[in-house]
């Protein structure tokens, strides 16, 4: 196999792995650990990757496109337990994010309130579940299909809602983190104006970190993943009451913890 290869490789295990040691790299491929070392430096020039003690990490500048990201049956699985939670007559937020856009095929209620940032959460709803919705102003930004700015931000500041579903990119025990400021703030200024905060993360947010600081675990209500995560964010998640929900398409849902 060539390089290129290799590393192609290499960041498509990292997007559903989160680390590769050089050892996984060697048995992956027959090579030696020189090799290894050598596809690794070069993914990090390209800034693909972040090397880090005995392998590496998904560099935080390395995020999929929301357009690119692509449906699973853990997205959908914890897609359609989050849209469960939603009762007749609710006020709801919803966050960008494509595990969050597949709710709106298992929103099985018919007088609710929703208001987002997405154009996609809006295309979706009115296939799906025609209801009241609500699109922020703001700044349209292509690269994640939203809206967002100052005029987002002081928009949301006029709404109490009962729910935020919320996504993330970074889920850790020093709490949440994006990528983004604008991002980071329209997330924290989504969380003032609800009564309940549930976050959508699949297993792959676990344990990234990213530079701008969204919130702590204590911020959180309810979250909903498809593997239990590491044991330092589980004590944190069980240490402030947070429920966890736990899904898998083939076991069914079971509830770690409640608030």
């Amino acid at each position: 196999m060539y390089q290129e290869q290799r590393m192609s490789a290499i960041v498509e295990y990292l997007h559903t792995h989160r680390t590769i040691t050089l050892e996984e790299i060697c048995d992956m491929f027959t090579v030696s650990k020189d090799t290894a070392r050598r596809d690794l430096v070069k993914l990090e020039e390209h800034g693909e990757v972040m090397r880090v003690k005995g392998g590496a990490t998904l560099s935080s500048s390395h995020i999929v496109d929301y357009s690119e990201r692509t449906p699973t049956k853990a997205k959908e699985q914890i897609a359609k337990t989050a849209a469960s939670l939603i009762s007749e007559g609710y006020d709801v937020l919803l966050d960008t994010s494509s595990t969050i856009a597949l709710m709106a095929k298992y929103m099985d209620v018919k007088h609710v309130t929703v208001i987002t940032n997405s154009i996609d959460n809006v295309d979706l709803l009115d296939q799906y579940t025609p209801c009241d919705t609500f699109l922020l102003p703001g700044k349209f930004n292509g690269k994640n299909r939203n809206v967002t700015g100052p005029r987002t931000i002081s928009t949301l500041q006029e709404y109490k809602v009962d729910q935020l579903f919320l996504g993330t990119c970074g889920v850790g025990a020093d709490g949440i983190t994006s990528p983004s400021e604008e991002e980071a703030f329209l997330k924290r200024q989504m969380i003032q104006c609800a009564r309940q905060v549930i976050m959508l993360a699949d297993h792959t947010k676990f344990e990234r970190e990213f530079l701008h600081r969204v919130c702590d675990i204590s911020d959180i209500d309810i979250l909903i993943t498809n593997k239990e995560p590491e044991a330092d964010v589980k004590e944190k998640i069980e240490q402030n009451q947070v429920r966890l929900i736990v899904t898998d398409f083939d076991k069914g849902e079971k509830t770690q913890c409640r608030k």
